[in-house]
Protein backbone atom coordinates (compact mmCIF):
# COMPACT_ATOMS: atom_id res chain seq x y z
CA UNK A 1 0.00 0.00 0.00
CA UNK A 2 2.43 2.29 0.65
CA UNK A 3 4.10 1.90 -2.74
CA UNK A 4 1.06 2.48 -4.49
CA UNK A 5 0.47 5.82 -2.13
CA UNK A 6 4.31 6.35 -2.90
CA UNK A 7 3.24 6.43 -6.93
CA UNK A 8 0.62 7.70 -6.70
CA UNK A 9 1.78 10.77 -5.30
CA UNK A 10 4.02 10.81 -7.95
CA UNK A 11 1.95 10.76 -10.54
CA UNK A 12 0.01 13.73 -9.01
CA UNK A 13 3.46 15.64 -8.75
CA UNK A 14 3.92 15.38 -12.49
CA UNK A 15 0.26 16.61 -13.19
CA UNK A 16 0.71 19.18 -10.81
CA UNK A 17 4.02 20.25 -12.41
CA UNK A 18 3.69 19.95 -15.57
CA UNK A 19 0.49 22.27 -14.99
CA UNK A 20 2.14 25.11 -13.49
CA UNK A 21 5.49 24.94 -15.94
CA UNK A 22 3.62 23.98 -18.92
CA UNK A 23 0.17 24.28 -19.35
CA UNK A 24 -0.15 28.12 -19.29
CA UNK A 25 2.27 28.23 -21.69
CA UNK A 26 0.54 25.97 -23.90
CA UNK A 27 -3.00 27.85 -23.33
CA UNK A 28 -0.96 30.85 -24.66
CA UNK A 29 0.18 29.22 -27.98
CA UNK A 30 -2.83 27.81 -28.60
CA UNK A 31 -4.71 30.95 -27.83
CA UNK A 32 -2.20 32.52 -30.40
CA UNK A 33 -2.19 30.01 -33.16
CA UNK A 34 -6.10 30.45 -33.24
CA UNK A 35 -6.26 34.39 -33.45
CA UNK A 36 -2.99 34.44 -35.41
CA UNK A 37 -4.57 32.03 -38.46
CA UNK A 38 -7.83 34.24 -38.27
CA UNK A 39 -5.56 37.34 -38.85
CA UNK A 40 -4.02 35.86 -41.54
CA UNK A 41 -7.23 34.69 -43.21
CA UNK A 42 -9.57 37.61 -42.72
CA UNK A 43 -6.27 39.45 -44.30
CA UNK A 44 -5.34 37.05 -47.09
CA UNK A 45 -9.21 37.41 -47.99
CA UNK A 46 -9.12 41.01 -47.86
CA UNK A 47 -6.09 41.47 -50.34
CA UNK A 48 -5.23 38.39 -52.08
CA UNK A 49 -2.16 36.22 -50.87
CA UNK A 50 0.21 36.79 -52.58
CA UNK A 51 -0.05 40.41 -51.73
CA UNK A 52 -0.72 39.56 -48.39
CA UNK A 53 2.63 36.75 -48.22
CA UNK A 54 5.01 40.13 -49.46
CA UNK A 55 3.44 42.53 -47.03
CA UNK A 56 4.15 40.16 -43.94
CA UNK A 57 7.78 39.15 -45.31
CA UNK A 58 9.00 40.06 -41.93
CA UNK A 59 6.78 38.13 -39.93
CA UNK A 60 7.90 34.97 -41.93
CA UNK A 61 11.55 35.79 -41.39
CA UNK A 62 11.24 36.58 -37.36
CA UNK A 63 9.17 32.92 -37.13
CA UNK A 64 12.07 31.20 -39.20
CA UNK A 65 14.65 32.90 -37.25
CA UNK A 66 12.83 31.21 -33.70
CA UNK A 67 13.42 27.99 -35.00
CA UNK A 68 17.06 28.67 -35.85
CA UNK A 69 17.56 30.31 -32.25
CA UNK A 70 16.21 27.28 -30.22
CA UNK A 71 18.47 24.84 -32.78
CA UNK A 72 21.22 26.73 -31.54
CA UNK A 73 20.38 26.79 -27.91
CA UNK A 74 19.50 22.90 -27.72
CA UNK A 75 22.90 22.16 -29.81
CA UNK A 76 20.53 21.12 -33.06
CA UNK A 77 22.51 20.98 -36.45
CA UNK A 78 20.76 23.70 -38.72
CA UNK A 79 21.37 21.67 -42.23
CA UNK A 80 19.62 24.46 -44.74
CA UNK A 81 17.77 27.54 -43.81
CA UNK A 82 15.44 29.71 -45.87
CA UNK A 83 13.81 32.85 -43.87
CA UNK A 84 11.83 33.52 -47.19
CA UNK A 85 10.70 31.90 -50.29
CA UNK A 86 7.17 31.44 -51.08
CA UNK A 87 6.56 28.30 -53.18
CA UNK A 88 3.24 26.84 -54.48
CA UNK A 89 2.92 24.26 -52.10
CA UNK A 90 2.27 26.79 -49.15
CA UNK A 91 5.59 26.97 -48.34
CA UNK A 92 7.12 30.75 -46.96
CA UNK A 93 10.69 29.62 -45.69
CA UNK A 94 11.87 26.76 -43.60
CA UNK A 95 14.89 25.40 -41.15
CA UNK A 96 16.29 21.91 -41.44
CA UNK A 97 17.94 20.18 -38.53
CA UNK A 98 19.42 17.35 -36.98
CA UNK A 99 20.06 16.66 -33.16
CA UNK A 100 21.34 13.32 -31.57
CA UNK A 101 18.37 11.42 -30.78
CA UNK A 102 20.58 9.72 -27.64
CA UNK A 103 20.81 13.40 -26.44
CA UNK A 104 17.92 14.06 -23.88
CA UNK A 105 18.99 17.70 -23.56
CA UNK A 106 18.45 18.02 -27.80
CA UNK A 107 15.48 15.32 -27.87
CA UNK A 108 13.62 18.05 -25.02
CA UNK A 109 14.92 20.71 -27.42
CA UNK A 110 12.22 19.57 -30.24
CA UNK A 111 9.64 20.90 -27.71
CA UNK A 112 11.14 24.65 -27.67
CA UNK A 113 12.16 24.12 -31.62
CA UNK A 114 8.86 23.28 -32.57
CA UNK A 115 6.79 26.01 -30.72
CA UNK A 116 9.45 28.12 -31.15
CA UNK A 117 8.04 30.92 -33.09
CA UNK A 118 5.07 31.90 -30.40
CA UNK A 119 7.77 32.50 -28.21
CA UNK A 120 10.16 34.12 -30.43
CA UNK A 121 7.23 36.32 -31.87
CA UNK A 122 6.58 37.64 -28.30
CA UNK A 123 10.06 38.07 -27.71
CA UNK A 124 10.99 40.31 -30.88
CA UNK A 125 7.36 42.42 -30.06
CA UNK A 126 8.27 43.03 -26.53
CA UNK A 127 12.01 44.35 -28.24
CA UNK A 128 10.16 46.34 -31.20
CA UNK A 129 8.00 48.07 -27.91
CA UNK A 130 10.49 48.72 -25.98
CA UNK A 131 12.40 50.38 -28.71
CA UNK A 132 9.62 52.16 -30.49
CA UNK A 133 7.59 52.99 -27.63
CA UNK A 134 9.15 53.46 -24.85
CA UNK A 135 6.48 55.08 -22.92
CA UNK A 136 3.92 52.04 -23.26
CA UNK A 137 3.18 49.94 -20.18
CA UNK A 138 1.81 46.42 -20.56
CA UNK A 139 -1.51 47.77 -18.86
CA UNK A 140 -5.16 48.36 -20.63
CA UNK A 141 -5.04 51.61 -19.40
CA UNK A 142 -1.51 52.13 -20.96
CA UNK A 143 -3.34 50.61 -23.93
CA UNK A 144 -6.21 52.64 -24.07
CA UNK A 145 -4.38 56.11 -23.40
CA UNK A 146 -2.15 55.06 -26.49
CA UNK A 147 -5.21 54.15 -28.78
CA UNK A 148 -6.30 57.88 -28.25
CA UNK A 149 -3.02 60.22 -28.41
CA UNK A 150 -2.83 62.61 -31.28
CA UNK A 151 0.96 61.90 -30.59
CA UNK A 152 0.99 58.00 -30.86
CA UNK A 153 -0.56 58.32 -34.22
CA UNK A 154 1.61 61.37 -35.35
CA UNK A 155 4.58 59.35 -35.12
CA UNK A 156 6.26 57.58 -37.64
CA UNK A 157 7.68 54.90 -34.65
CA UNK A 158 4.03 54.33 -33.97
CA UNK A 159 3.20 53.29 -37.64
CA UNK A 160 6.65 51.41 -37.94
CA UNK A 161 5.43 49.32 -34.27
CA UNK A 162 2.10 48.62 -36.23
CA UNK A 163 3.37 47.38 -39.45
CA UNK A 164 5.69 45.02 -37.77
CA UNK A 165 3.56 44.22 -34.76
CA UNK A 166 0.52 42.98 -37.61
CA UNK A 167 3.46 41.55 -39.67
CA UNK A 168 5.21 39.06 -36.79
CA UNK A 169 1.74 38.50 -35.21
CA UNK A 170 -0.07 37.08 -38.58
CA UNK A 171 2.55 34.12 -38.70
CA UNK A 172 3.03 33.21 -34.77
CA UNK A 173 1.29 30.04 -36.10
CA UNK A 174 2.99 26.40 -35.75
CA UNK A 175 2.73 24.12 -39.13
CA UNK A 176 2.14 20.51 -39.00
CA UNK A 177 6.08 19.87 -38.81
CA UNK A 178 6.36 22.31 -35.73
CA UNK A 179 3.69 20.54 -33.55
CA UNK A 180 5.05 16.85 -34.18
CA UNK A 181 8.47 17.95 -33.12
CA UNK A 182 7.13 19.77 -30.58
CA UNK A 183 4.78 16.94 -28.98
CA UNK A 184 8.36 14.40 -29.74
CA UNK A 185 9.91 17.29 -27.76
CA UNK A 186 7.01 16.80 -25.24
CA UNK A 187 6.44 13.20 -24.46
CA UNK A 188 10.20 13.93 -23.53
CA UNK A 189 9.85 16.03 -21.16
CA UNK A 190 6.92 14.02 -19.63
CA UNK A 191 9.46 11.06 -19.14
CA UNK A 192 11.69 13.03 -17.46
CA UNK A 193 9.58 14.95 -14.92
CA UNK A 194 7.83 11.61 -14.03
CA UNK A 195 11.23 10.12 -13.12
CA UNK A 196 12.24 13.02 -10.98
CA UNK A 197 9.02 12.92 -9.33
CA UNK A 198 9.76 9.04 -8.48
CA UNK A 199 13.08 9.34 -7.24
CA UNK A 200 12.74 12.32 -5.04
CA UNK A 201 8.81 12.17 -4.17
CA UNK A 202 11.08 11.07 -0.67
CA UNK A 203 12.15 14.53 -0.18
CA UNK A 204 8.96 15.91 1.41
CA UNK A 205 7.55 19.05 0.05
CA UNK A 206 10.48 19.93 -2.91
CA UNK A 207 7.71 19.80 -5.41
CA UNK A 208 5.81 22.67 -3.80
CA UNK A 209 8.97 25.17 -4.24
CA UNK A 210 9.24 24.19 -7.89
CA UNK A 211 5.60 25.07 -8.85
CA UNK A 212 6.10 27.86 -6.56
CA UNK A 213 8.77 29.50 -8.86
CA UNK A 214 7.06 27.82 -12.41
CA UNK A 215 4.19 30.11 -11.42
CA UNK A 216 6.15 32.95 -10.53
CA UNK A 217 8.21 32.98 -13.95
CA UNK A 218 4.57 32.58 -15.99
CA UNK A 219 3.08 35.73 -13.87
CA UNK A 220 5.98 37.55 -14.40
CA UNK A 221 5.43 37.41 -18.34
CA UNK A 222 1.51 37.62 -18.17
CA UNK A 223 1.21 41.04 -18.94
CA UNK A 224 3.46 40.95 -22.08
CA UNK A 225 1.37 37.90 -23.23
CA UNK A 226 -2.10 39.09 -22.32
CA UNK A 227 -1.06 42.48 -24.00
CA UNK A 228 0.21 40.75 -27.35
CA UNK A 229 -3.22 38.56 -27.21
CA UNK A 230 -4.88 41.34 -26.62
CA UNK A 231 -3.70 43.05 -29.94
CA UNK A 232 -3.88 40.47 -31.96
CA UNK A 233 -7.76 40.06 -30.81
CA UNK A 234 -8.11 43.69 -32.01
CA UNK A 235 -6.79 42.93 -35.54
CA UNK A 236 -8.60 39.66 -35.69
CA UNK A 237 -12.10 41.42 -35.01
CA UNK A 238 -10.67 44.71 -37.04
CA UNK A 239 -10.18 42.54 -40.54
CA UNK A 240 -12.95 40.55 -40.12
CA UNK A 241 -15.10 43.15 -39.36
CA UNK A 242 -13.80 44.93 -42.77
CA UNK A 243 -13.98 41.78 -44.53
CA UNK A 244 -17.83 41.56 -43.74
CA UNK A 245 -18.14 44.96 -45.27
CA UNK A 246 -16.93 44.13 -48.72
Amino acid sequence: MELIKYLADALLNVVLLLSAGILPWLITALVMQVLSTAVRSSVADLMGIKPYIFLTAPGVMIHELSHALFCLIFGHEITDMVLFSPKNDGTLGYVNHRYNPDSIYQRIGNFFIGTGPVWGGILVLHLLTRVLLPQFEYTFASFAAMAVSLEFWGSWKSWLWLYLAFSIISHITLSREDLQGAANGFAVILGMVLVLCIFFGWMGNWEAWCIDGLWRIFTGFLPLLLSVIGFTLILTVLFRSLGKRR
